[in-house]
């Protein structure tokens, strides 16, 4: 116990003092490495889910099994593109654009999921001949296939 406190600090080995920012961007770097990391583990994860829902055919746990793994991506893309959020000297028009074209590009990656959801369901519904599931899954895809084509005419909007 007494080596470890008696321990003399480690130094640069140019005997150069460390410059604070540098020490703050390679904290940064290495958070944000690891919590990329960890959101593409929750979306590993509700890939699993989702497709042992699909095997099952547990339409209720589809939706939770979905969101997670929409929710991993969007955490892993959101550290990699954490400059659109920077404050630089362009112009604030340029980056309304980034941020727009990070929202529509995530909200149309949604509405397919939601699309591929509704499919799915719908192809559960014809096998089991279920009339009301049909009805359901229809909505599912069509509700999807509105926010891809809205989310593809977003710059119209704004």
């Amino acid at each position: 116990m007494q080596f470890l406190l008696a321990a003399s600090p480690i130094l640069p080995t140019t005997g150069a003092p460390v410059d604070p920012a540098a020490l703050a961007q390679r904290g940064l770097t290495f958070f944000g490495t690891w919590i990329s990391r960890i959101g593409g583990l929750v979306a590993f994860i509700g890939a699993i889910k989702f497709a042992l829902s699909i095997k099952s055919e547990e339409t209720r746990d589809q939706l939770p099994a979905l969101l997670t793994m929409v929710s991993g991506f969007m955490l892993q893309a959101a550290i990699a593109n954490l400059g659109i959020f920077a404050l630089r000297s362009t112009d604030a028009e340029t980056i309304f654009q980034n941020i727009l074209l990070f929202i529509g590009t995530w909200t149309r990656r949604v509405g397919a999921a939601g699309t591929l959801v509704g499919a799915v369901m719908f192809g559960f519904s014809v096998k089991d001949n279920n009339a009301v599931g049909k009805v359901a899954a229809l909505k599912t895809f069509a509700a999807g296939a509105i926010v891809v084509s809205v989310s593809g005419i977003l710059h119209t909007f704004i």
